[in-house]
């Protein structure tokens, strides 16, 4: 039983040590230039509060992401031996919501921190801006769009001959009813005209008849 114990207690001692290598390998570099300035992988920034000692830079090397780096100001607040991060914008900036911004920050206190708990607040200095959308340039991406508009248009007017090929098919099926309509119009016609005939052709005679006996 002791050696399995001291087993178990080898195995998560390793354990705790990778753990460890790994958080050091991801960990953000903070240097502290003064008693409130300081650096986080080279970005500027500024200790504006720091509330019950909750400012802890081991900690944060270990909880910061590149995330946070597009806020103007950085939240970290302390609820069960636990750092939490949490970003916010300045006042009058145009990006996000009202709730993200530095004067809802009471709110956000009382709403989802413990109460009483360590906090602290840092300044962005050099806040990460948003990359903007890529135009397209004449010669390049607009170039292969119209491409691609062309090779539509063209499968366009590919199916378009198509369907009029088979409207083509159609309209010379009609010639040929109207045809076979005619010609059995014309057959009908002949017999009528051939039976008229022939009363005239007795009529005819009766009188050539009647002439003989006057």
């Amino acid at each position: 039983m002791k050696e399995m114990d001291s087993e178990k207690k080898e195995r998560r001692e390793a354990q705790l040590a990778k753990k460890a290598e790994t958080l050091k390998a991801y960990a953000s570099d903070i240097k502290m230039k003064s008693k409130t300035e300081l650096t986080i992988d080279g970005h500027p920034y500024v200790l504006v509060k720091n509330f019950k000692d909750g400012f802890q830079t081991d900690r944060l090397e270990q909880r910061f992401s590149q995330i946070l780096t597009k806020y103007d100001y950085i939240v970290g607040d302390w609820g069960y031996d636990q750092l939490r991060l949490h970003g916010f914008y300045a006042k009058k900036a145009e990006r996000g919501l009202p709730s993200q911004k530095i004067d809802q920050l009471d709110d956000y206190l009382y709403e989802y921190c413990n109460f009483g708990c360590a906090y602290f607040i840092l300044q962005n200095l050099d806040v990460a801006k948003p990359s903007k959308p890529h135009r397209r340039n004449r010669g390049g991406h607009s170039g292969r769009s119209r491409q691609n508009k062309a090779g539509g248009n063209s499968q366009n007017k590919r199916k378009g001959t198509h369907f009029s090929g088979k409207n083509f098919e159609i309209r010379k099926r009609t010639p040929e009813i109207k045809q076979h309509v005619e010609t059995i119009t014309e057959k009908h016609s002949k017999k009528r005209h051939f039976t008229i005939r022939q009363k005239k052709n007795i009529r005819g005679n009766g009188n050539k008849n009647g002439k003989k006996n006057g």
